[in-house]
Protein backbone atom coordinates (compact mmCIF):
# COMPACT_ATOMS: atom_id res chain seq x y z
CA UNK A 1 0.00 0.00 0.00
CA UNK A 2 1.10 3.53 -0.32
CA UNK A 3 -0.35 7.18 1.04
CA UNK A 4 -2.80 6.93 -2.02
CA UNK A 5 -5.13 3.86 -1.63
CA UNK A 6 -6.38 1.36 -4.70
CA UNK A 7 -9.07 1.58 -2.14
CA UNK A 8 -7.76 4.70 -1.87
CA UNK A 9 -3.84 6.30 0.35
CA UNK A 10 -4.35 2.75 -2.15
CA UNK A 11 -7.43 1.12 -1.72
CA UNK A 12 -10.05 -1.08 0.06
CA UNK A 13 -14.24 8.74 14.94
CA UNK A 14 -16.36 10.47 20.74
CA UNK A 15 -17.73 10.55 23.98
CA UNK A 16 -16.97 13.48 26.86
CA UNK A 17 -14.33 11.83 29.30
CA UNK A 18 -13.09 13.26 32.18
CA UNK A 19 -9.67 13.29 32.57
CA UNK A 20 -7.47 13.28 36.05
CA UNK A 21 -5.80 16.70 36.49
CA UNK A 22 -2.70 15.32 36.77
CA UNK A 23 -2.58 13.52 33.78
CA UNK A 24 -3.92 16.50 32.08
CA UNK A 25 -0.90 18.71 33.56
CA UNK A 26 1.39 15.89 32.14
CA UNK A 27 -0.59 16.52 28.47
CA UNK A 28 -0.33 20.18 28.82
CA UNK A 29 3.39 19.89 29.17
CA UNK A 30 5.30 21.12 26.52
CA UNK A 31 3.75 22.75 23.72
CA UNK A 32 6.04 24.51 21.20
CA UNK A 33 5.81 22.52 17.80
CA UNK A 34 8.93 20.93 16.46
CA UNK A 35 9.61 22.01 12.94
CA UNK A 36 7.10 25.64 12.96
CA UNK A 37 3.76 25.65 12.10
CA UNK A 38 1.06 23.86 13.48
CA UNK A 39 0.49 20.37 12.24
CA UNK A 40 -3.29 19.79 13.76
CA UNK A 41 -6.16 20.36 11.73
CA UNK A 42 -9.22 22.10 13.20
CA UNK A 43 -10.03 20.48 16.83
CA UNK A 44 -7.56 17.50 16.30
CA UNK A 45 -4.80 18.77 19.14
CA UNK A 46 -8.21 18.34 21.63
CA UNK A 47 -8.48 15.33 20.80
CA UNK A 48 -5.24 14.15 20.38
CA UNK A 49 -5.27 15.23 24.43
CA UNK A 50 -8.11 13.09 25.57
CA UNK A 51 -6.78 10.52 23.53
CA UNK A 52 -3.41 10.32 24.84
CA UNK A 53 -4.95 10.68 28.71
CA UNK A 54 -7.14 7.71 28.24
CA UNK A 55 -4.67 5.54 26.59
CA UNK A 56 -1.52 6.20 29.34
CA UNK A 57 -2.80 3.77 31.48
CA UNK A 58 -2.92 0.70 28.76
CA UNK A 59 -0.95 -1.51 27.08
CA UNK A 60 -0.59 -0.08 24.07
CA UNK A 61 -2.22 -3.08 21.70
CA UNK A 62 -5.56 -2.42 23.66
CA UNK A 63 -5.10 1.33 24.02
CA UNK A 64 -5.35 1.45 20.03
CA UNK A 65 -8.08 -0.91 19.81
CA UNK A 66 -10.16 1.39 22.24
CA UNK A 67 -9.35 4.30 20.61
CA UNK A 68 -9.72 2.92 17.31
CA UNK A 69 -13.61 1.97 18.76
CA UNK A 70 -14.29 5.34 19.85
CA UNK A 71 -13.95 6.32 16.47
CA UNK A 72 -16.04 4.04 14.86
CA UNK A 73 -18.28 5.92 12.25
CA UNK A 74 -15.23 9.06 12.41
CA UNK A 75 -15.66 9.96 8.06
CA UNK A 76 -12.93 8.83 5.17
CA UNK A 77 -10.40 11.24 3.64
CA UNK A 78 -8.10 9.77 0.65
CA UNK A 79 -5.23 11.55 -0.69
CA UNK A 80 -5.15 14.27 2.26
CA UNK A 81 -1.91 14.55 2.57
CA UNK A 82 -1.16 15.23 -1.30
CA UNK A 83 -3.79 17.89 -1.76
CA UNK A 84 -1.52 20.34 0.29
CA UNK A 85 0.44 22.96 -1.48
CA UNK A 86 4.06 22.03 0.09
CA UNK A 87 4.98 18.86 2.36
CA UNK A 88 3.86 19.76 5.94
CA UNK A 89 3.56 17.12 8.91
CA UNK A 90 -0.22 17.18 9.11
CA UNK A 91 -1.86 15.51 12.31
CA UNK A 92 -5.95 15.18 11.29
CA UNK A 93 -8.11 13.22 13.87
CA UNK A 94 -11.36 14.03 12.38
CA UNK A 95 -11.30 11.56 9.23
CA UNK A 96 -8.95 8.77 8.45
CA UNK A 97 -7.22 6.73 5.42
CA UNK A 98 -6.61 3.60 6.37
CA UNK A 99 -3.03 4.01 7.44
CA UNK A 100 -3.44 7.32 8.74
CA UNK A 101 -5.55 5.88 10.94
CA UNK A 102 -2.98 2.90 12.03
CA UNK A 103 0.04 5.65 12.03
CA UNK A 104 -1.64 7.94 14.21
CA UNK A 105 -3.26 5.19 16.78
CA UNK A 106 0.55 4.19 16.94
CA UNK A 107 2.09 7.48 17.70
CA UNK A 108 -0.84 8.25 20.04
CA UNK A 109 -0.03 4.85 21.87
CA UNK A 110 3.61 6.34 22.35
CA UNK A 111 3.25 9.92 23.09
CA UNK A 112 2.76 11.66 26.38
CA UNK A 113 2.64 15.65 25.09
CA UNK A 114 1.44 17.37 22.20
CA UNK A 115 5.39 17.51 20.88
CA UNK A 116 5.80 14.01 21.76
CA UNK A 117 2.66 13.28 19.61
CA UNK A 118 4.40 15.29 17.04
CA UNK A 119 8.07 13.72 16.95
CA UNK A 120 6.17 10.16 16.97
CA UNK A 121 4.06 10.72 13.73
CA UNK A 122 6.77 12.71 12.05
CA UNK A 123 8.96 9.96 12.47
CA UNK A 124 6.91 6.92 11.37
CA UNK A 125 5.54 8.95 8.43
CA UNK A 126 9.21 9.95 7.01
CA UNK A 127 12.43 8.38 6.41
CA UNK A 128 15.10 10.11 8.65
CA UNK A 129 11.77 12.27 10.32
CA UNK A 130 12.66 14.45 6.77
CA UNK A 131 9.30 16.18 6.36
CA UNK A 132 9.39 15.98 2.43
CA UNK A 133 7.46 14.10 -0.19
CA UNK A 134 10.15 12.13 -1.58
CA UNK A 135 11.25 10.90 2.11
CA UNK A 136 7.23 9.81 2.90
CA UNK A 137 7.06 6.33 3.31
CA UNK A 138 4.58 5.77 0.49
CA UNK A 139 4.52 1.96 0.45
CA UNK A 140 3.68 0.04 3.44
CA UNK A 141 6.23 -2.44 3.31
CA UNK A 142 8.55 0.73 3.66
CA UNK A 143 6.81 2.19 6.77
CA UNK A 144 6.68 -1.04 8.84
CA UNK A 145 10.21 -1.06 8.53
CA UNK A 146 10.58 1.94 9.95
CA UNK A 147 8.45 1.36 12.33
CA UNK A 148 9.76 -2.40 13.58
CA UNK A 149 13.13 -0.03 13.41
CA UNK A 150 12.45 2.19 15.95
CA UNK A 151 11.17 -1.04 18.02
CA UNK A 152 7.39 0.28 17.85
CA UNK A 153 5.81 -2.93 16.05
CA UNK A 154 7.26 -6.85 15.23
CA UNK A 155 6.70 -8.26 11.97
CA UNK A 156 5.27 -11.78 13.53
CA UNK A 157 4.14 -13.19 10.06
CA UNK A 158 7.03 -15.22 9.63
CA UNK A 159 6.14 -17.06 12.69
CA UNK A 160 2.45 -17.82 11.91
CA UNK A 161 1.53 -21.58 10.22
CA UNK A 162 1.78 -21.34 6.88
CA UNK A 163 3.24 -18.24 5.75
CA UNK A 164 5.30 -17.98 2.38
CA UNK A 165 7.63 -15.22 1.03
CA UNK A 166 7.73 -13.78 -1.81
CA UNK A 167 9.90 -10.82 -3.53
CA UNK A 168 8.35 -7.96 -5.08
CA UNK A 169 9.55 -4.70 -7.12
CA UNK A 170 7.68 -1.69 -5.88
CA UNK A 171 7.07 0.97 -9.03
CA UNK A 172 2.93 1.77 -8.62
CA UNK A 173 4.13 5.04 -8.11
CA UNK A 174 6.44 5.38 -10.95
CA UNK A 175 4.10 3.85 -13.05
CA UNK A 176 1.07 5.40 -12.50
CA UNK A 177 1.93 8.96 -11.43
CA UNK A 178 -1.54 10.72 -12.38
CA UNK A 179 -2.73 9.48 -8.73
CA UNK A 180 -0.49 11.24 -6.93
CA UNK A 181 -0.77 15.33 -7.43
CA UNK A 182 2.48 16.22 -5.81
CA UNK A 183 4.19 13.97 -9.02
CA UNK A 184 3.18 16.77 -11.57
CA UNK A 185 6.12 18.50 -10.09
CA UNK A 186 9.48 17.07 -11.92
CA UNK A 187 11.59 17.40 -8.73
CA UNK A 188 8.79 15.12 -6.81
CA UNK A 189 8.41 12.87 -10.08
CA UNK A 190 12.32 12.11 -10.18
CA UNK A 191 13.16 11.21 -6.78
CA UNK A 192 10.46 8.60 -6.79
CA UNK A 193 11.52 6.91 -9.99
CA UNK A 194 14.69 7.30 -9.09
CA UNK A 195 13.92 5.15 -5.47
CA UNK A 196 11.61 2.73 -7.35
CA UNK A 197 14.74 1.67 -9.85
CA UNK A 198 16.43 -0.68 -6.97
CA UNK A 199 13.19 -0.97 -4.43
CA UNK A 200 12.56 -4.48 -4.04
CA UNK A 201 10.93 -6.14 -0.80
CA UNK A 202 10.68 -9.55 0.60
CA UNK A 203 7.38 -9.89 2.11
CA UNK A 204 6.00 -12.53 4.26
CA UNK A 205 2.05 -13.26 3.87
CA UNK A 206 -0.79 -15.93 5.05
CA UNK A 207 -2.21 -16.85 2.29
CA UNK A 208 -6.18 -16.41 2.44
CA UNK A 209 -6.12 -20.21 2.11
CA UNK A 210 -4.27 -20.56 5.12
CA UNK A 211 -6.05 -17.65 7.05
CA UNK A 212 -8.76 -19.34 9.45
CA UNK A 213 -5.89 -21.59 10.99
CA UNK A 214 -3.76 -18.45 12.18
CA UNK A 215 -6.58 -16.56 14.13
CA UNK A 216 -6.02 -18.41 17.19
CA UNK A 217 -2.70 -16.47 17.44
CA UNK A 218 -3.99 -13.30 16.34
CA UNK A 219 -4.41 -10.36 19.27
CA UNK A 220 -6.31 -7.50 19.73
CA UNK A 221 -4.36 -4.55 18.70
CA UNK A 222 -2.45 -6.38 15.91
CA UNK A 223 -1.88 -4.50 12.67
CA UNK A 224 -2.93 -6.83 9.78
CA UNK A 225 -2.37 -5.33 5.92
CA UNK A 226 -3.97 -6.89 3.12
CA UNK A 227 -1.62 -8.41 0.51
CA UNK A 228 -2.27 -7.35 -2.99
CA UNK A 229 -1.86 -9.62 -6.53
CA UNK A 230 -1.68 -5.76 -8.31
CA UNK A 231 1.61 -5.72 -9.66
CA UNK A 232 4.62 -3.15 -8.68
CA UNK A 233 2.64 -3.03 -5.05
CA UNK A 234 2.54 -4.40 -1.87
CA UNK A 235 -0.42 -3.94 0.14
CA UNK A 236 -3.87 -1.90 -0.48
CA UNK A 237 -5.48 -1.72 2.99
CA UNK A 238 -4.18 -1.82 6.51
CA UNK A 239 -6.30 -1.63 9.84
CA UNK A 240 -6.21 -2.98 13.63
CA UNK A 241 -7.53 -6.49 14.67
CA UNK A 242 -10.34 -6.82 17.56
CA UNK A 243 -10.77 -10.44 19.33
CA UNK A 244 -14.94 -9.94 19.74
CA UNK A 245 -17.50 -12.66 20.69
CA UNK A 246 -15.52 -15.50 20.00
CA UNK A 247 -14.02 -14.10 16.31
CA UNK A 248 -11.22 -11.88 15.32
CA UNK A 249 -12.54 -8.50 13.55
CA UNK A 250 -11.12 -5.43 11.37
CA UNK A 251 -10.93 -2.35 12.50
CA UNK A 252 -10.36 0.24 9.95
CA UNK A 253 -10.85 2.85 7.44
CA UNK A 254 -12.70 2.24 4.64
CA UNK A 255 -13.79 4.66 1.20
CA UNK A 256 -17.46 5.24 1.51
CA UNK A 257 -17.76 3.70 5.38
CA UNK A 258 -15.06 5.32 7.37
CA UNK A 259 -14.22 3.76 10.48
CA UNK A 260 -15.75 0.90 11.01
CA UNK A 261 -15.89 -2.86 12.09
CA UNK A 262 -15.77 -5.62 9.91
CA UNK A 263 -16.34 -9.01 11.68
CA UNK A 264 -14.75 -12.16 11.03
CA UNK A 265 -10.97 -11.07 9.16
CA UNK A 266 -10.99 -14.13 7.56
CA UNK A 267 -14.48 -13.28 5.30
CA UNK A 268 -13.56 -9.50 5.12
CA UNK A 269 -9.86 -10.33 3.56
CA UNK A 270 -12.00 -13.21 0.86
CA UNK A 271 -13.91 -10.22 0.22
CA UNK A 272 -11.73 -7.74 -1.01
CA UNK A 273 -10.73 -7.50 -4.73
CA UNK A 274 -6.86 -8.46 -5.49
CA UNK A 275 -5.93 -9.39 -1.86
CA UNK A 276 -3.80 -12.87 -2.04
CA UNK A 277 -3.35 -12.72 1.94
CA UNK A 278 -2.42 -11.21 5.38
CA UNK A 279 0.63 -9.95 7.12
CA UNK A 280 0.45 -9.12 10.83
CA UNK A 281 2.47 -6.60 12.75
CA UNK A 282 2.35 -7.04 16.75
CA UNK A 283 2.80 -3.56 18.30
CA UNK A 284 4.98 -3.49 21.07
CA UNK A 285 4.24 -2.03 24.56
CA UNK A 286 6.13 0.76 26.00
Amino acid sequence: MNRSNLTARHGSRPATVMIPLATALLLLAGTTAAGGSDPFVADSLRMAQQAMGLMIEQPVPQGMVDQATRWLGRPYDAGSLDRLSRERLRIDLTAFDCLLLVEQLLALAHSRSRDGLIEQVRLLRYDGGEVSFCRRHHYFSRWAAAAADRGLVRDITPDLPGAITRERPLRFMGRHPHLYPPMAQAGNRACILRDEQALRVRQTYVPLERLRAVTPWLRSGDIFALVTAVPDLDVTHTGLLERRQGQVDALHAAPGRGVMRSPDLVRYAAGVPEVIGVSVLRPSDR
